[in-house]
């Protein structure tokens, strides 16, 4: 609790000091020129990981009652491949990769695979629409090219693998 707090005090007070050009360093000024993620570049990856969590418990959930079923079973290493490239963005900017929000009493449980594929088809429908909410910033290109790569594969593969099962 601690660490993250005091990860959003740094973060918060951060873009103050390098708009100031200058930070304290032993008693001196000195110039801070390090390679700074916009904040909101930072909360898009957090909210696309958090989403992919989501989807990685959701699905886990289907395949811990009712067994290996099709397609839970293929997409669920998909959505983690998903949020492991975002999870190396995070360490890629030496920042330390968010814990899932998510837990298993969060997730509702479904009567039946066709009522998981209905949940599913909502999930990658927000999924979708979560990416599309930051395409218009200023994306760092290996965070846009994660974002990009993260969205085809529901609109092309997730989506209509819920849909035939629904």
């Amino acid at each position: 609790m601690r660490k993250r707090m005091r990860k959003r005090l740094v973060l918060a007070f951060l873009p103050i000091a390098v708009s100031a050009g200058t930070v304290a360093c032993e008693g001196e000024s000195s110039v801070v020129a390090p390679e700074l993620e916009d904040q909101a570049i930072l909360a898009a990856m957090e909210a696309t990981i958090q989403d992919e969590f989501k989807a990685e418990l959701i699905y886990q959930n289907v395949l811990n009652d009712f067994g290996s079923v099709r397609p839970f079973v293929n997409i669920i290493n998909a959505e983690v491949r998903h949020s492991e490239a975002l999870a190396r963005l995070f360490e890629a900017r030496g920042l330390p990769v968010p814990r899932s929000q998510w837990s298993p009493e969060q997730i509702p449980g479904f009567s039946s695979i066709p009522e998981a594929c209905g949940a599913g088809v909502v999930a990658e429908i927000e999924n979708v629409e979560i990416y599309d909410r930051y395409v218009d910033l200023p994306l760092p290109l290996d965070v846009r090219t994660v974002f990009e790569s993260n969205r085809r594969a529901s609109i092309e593969n997730h989506l209509p693998a819920f849909e035939r099962c629904s």
